[in-house]
């Protein structure tokens, strides 16, 4: 039986393999991630368990990191796990640590995540992912504060928040049988939801400088006047990971430092038309997502419900800022009754930041 060290799993680099961002960060001043920004840092005063969910490269574990940094434990330990990643066999061993010689390969007594983590946050990315017999084991630890190393017969206490996330929300996972509805009450305290890259895409110019700024440090790149409009035109289903891992390759045909449309490599970019995608590129990257662009007499560069629902969702979220989150005085705004919003905010996920 062989052992993984807890410091290999502490980094999942999010952003891309082996690159860690040097403090945590969410890049985009649209009205979603403002919003986002101002819950976390709400959130990050207290020290309830947070359940983050959002699709894979929304930066669950980047929030996750803003929580810790602008919370009281900030000087303490901030441990991240790919709960997926850890073979069932040495999940215990892993997370609770083990005793020198409680199984073949244990030569040596170590720590687990959980005293690794002691004082600071733990996150467990892809909770959902653990299997039922730990679920169990998880819960008495949540429960009792306490852990017991493999092979060990004393507990030692542990000081820890607890931090996780997933792609579909646990509530899921818990309907199809496969998590525990009781390890969900205890993580489930307060969740904090991401919005897609598709539902934000007037940051798509703020990333663009800031992924180019770390693949390139040091370099001048730009873009092809096209490019923001054809990137605009693109559903991203890996977020912000796939918009990094498409800059990077865009960067490899460069010529000059300027990205050209055809070094983009999307499947989309084919039926943007150079007429078009020119066209497109006279209007800033917000104008694309803002119902706005309807009066320019362009074509909006996103499928027309996508661009619809993005439009509702900005609009909604203008009108709740101005109301200050009063959801009476937003309805009025907007001509609909609280009922009418309410349903509206549940069907674009938009969440209301803590009080």
């Amino acid at each position: 039986m062989s052992s993984l060290s807890p410091h290999s799993l502490t980094a999942t680099g999010k952003l891309g393999a082996g690159r860690m961002p040097p403090a945590p960060q969410l890049s985009g001043n649209s009205l979603p991630m403002q919003a986002l920004r101002a819950q976390i840092g709400r959130i990050a005063r207290s020290g309830a368990p947070v359940a983050i969910r959002g699709e894979s490269g929304t930066g669950k574990e980047l929030a996750a990191r803003a929580i810790h940094a602008q919370g009281a434990r900030a000087s303490f330990p901030f441990i991240a796990v790919n709960c997926g990643a850890i073979p069932e066999a040495l999940m215990e061993a892993e997370f609770f640590g083990c005793r020198q010689g409680a199984y073949t390969g244990a030569l040596h007594e170590r720590e687990g995540l959980f005293q690794a983590a002691h004082g600071g946050s733990l996150l467990l990315d892809e909770v959902d992912d653990l299997p039922l017999a730990m679920q169990v084991k998880l819960l008495r630890v949540l429960q009792e504060r306490r852990v017991r190393k493999l092979g060990g017969s004393t507990d030692e206490a542990i000081d820890v928040r607890i931090l996780c996330a997933s792609q579909h929300g646990l509530a899921r996972g818990v309907d199809a049988g496969t998590f525990r509805q009781d390890l969900f009450y205890r993580l489930n305290v307060i969740e904090l939801a991401l919005p897609p890259l598709r539902e934000r895409c007037g940051d798509l110019q703020v990333l663009c400088e800031v992924i180019l700024a770390r693949l390139a440090p040091g370099q001048a790149v730009s873009l092809a006047p096209p490019v923001l409009a054809a990137l605009a035109a693109y559903a991203f289903p890996g977020n912000v990971r796939e918009l990094e891992n498409v800059l990077e390759r865009a960067l490899a045909f460069a010529d000059g430092g300027v990205i050209a449309l055809d070094g983009l490599g999307l499947p989309s970019a084919a039926g943007v038309t150079g007429q078009r995608a020119a066209q497109s590129s006279a209007v800033s990257e917000r104008q694309l997502c803002l119902p706005g662009m309807a009066l320019s007499g362009l074509a909006p560069a996103l499928p027309l419900d996508m661009y619809l629902r993005q439009a509702e969702r900005d609009m909604i979220m203008q009108a709740l800022v101005q109301a200050r989150y009063h959801r009476a005085r937003a309805a009025r705004q907007l001509g609909l009754s609280v009922r009418q919003l309410r349903y509206r905010m549940q069907k674009l996920t938009i969440q209301e930041p803590l009080p």
